[in-house]
């Protein structure tokens, strides 16, 4: 494992933020690409992101003519397709190999940066973006000096629960506050991506559905216009993300899931917010009871 950066991780890193510029609608096919713009948006030279530009038009995400530069060929699904297929970079895979070993209780809760370094054979630099990952997705917290403090993780049926009961709190709530406002444009988008998951025409990867799932709950979350609702819902899809890294991630639920969020999509744009709050009950209740099957659980 190369420890160290290099440059075919910046090209990865900035292909799949800009693919997912793409998706989020920030590009749109047609749009043409500029190198200045491009690298002011990413704080990065021109350099990396011409190599990314031409490294998107070798796997299809761009186009190119002469004295034109480059433009977008696809739409936000096909963009999120080609995320899925993106290569990892090695500091990714440094990031779950830490994320699965605190999981699967392989590491204490407190950790100096230099036990983490020897432990898995970091330089400096690549030990503090690796961190600073694994602290923007919530699984580290940074300690006075220089340790780091795992976070409590869903490793264990309570914990899972847990955070299933909070969410059954604050979900159904924020769909029914006096402050919620339904953005009918981008749910028509969130639908349209349900739908083609859904389909069979195309076959949508594990990871695409998963965002797909965290993306609904956080769009639920934004249109409480409750900026801690909106915290809680990150952090809670952040905690998510390390059941997908073990493969404890439902797929066939995943997919009735697809079908459920649909289903409050349909009622908020009827306007029926009580309604879309009770499916969206149900929909938590049954992730609760269809969970990973932990020890704790079968004893």
């Amino acid at each position: 494992m190369n420890a160290e950066f290099s440059k075919s991780d910046l090209q990865v890193r900035l292909a799949g933020k800009l693919l997912k510029m793409i998706a989020d609608g920030e590009k749109k096919p047609g749009d043409h690409l500029r190198e200045v713009e491009l690298s002011e948006t990413f704080g990065v030279s021109r350099t990396p992101i011409r190599a990314t530009l031409n490294y998107l038009k070798e796997i299809g995400a761009l186009g190119k003519q002469t004295n034109k530069g480059f433009h977008v060929l696809v739409n936000a699904a096909g963009s999120l397709k080609l995320i899925a297929q993106l290569p990892k970079e090695d500091e990714q895979k440094i990031k779950e190999k830490i994320a699965g070993d605190w999981f699967n209780g392989r590491l204490p809760k407190e950790m100096s940066e230099s036990e983490i370094r020897l432990r898995y054979n970091l330089g400096k630099m690549t030990a503090s973006r690796v961190l600073g990952a694994l602290a923007e997705d919530g699984i580290v917290s940074r300690m006075p000096g220089y340790g780091w403090h795992f976070e409590p993780t869903l490793n264990s049926a309570s914990a899972h629960d847990q955070s299933y009961d909070l969410r059954l709190i604050l979900e159904p709530s924020s769909i029914l506050s006096a402050e919620f406002k339904f953005d009918a444009e981008k749910a028509q988008l969130l639908r349209h991506r349900h739908e083609e998951a859904l389909s069979g025409r195309r076959k949508s990867q594990l990871a695409e559905i998963v965002r797909l799932d965290e993306e609904f709950h956080a769009f639920i979350a934004e249109c409480s216009g409750n900026r801690f609702i909106m915290q809680a819902i990150a952090h809670q899809n952040r905690l998510r993300r390390l059941m997908e890294y073990q493969s404890l991630v439902n797929a066939g639920r995943l997919m009735e899931s697809c079908q459920e969020h649909i289903a409050i999509l349909n009622q908020l744009e009827c306007g029926d917010r009580k309604k879309a709050a009770a499916i969206m009950r149900q929909h938590l209740q049954k992730a609760k009871d269809s969970g990973p099957d932990f020890p704790e659980r079968q004893a």
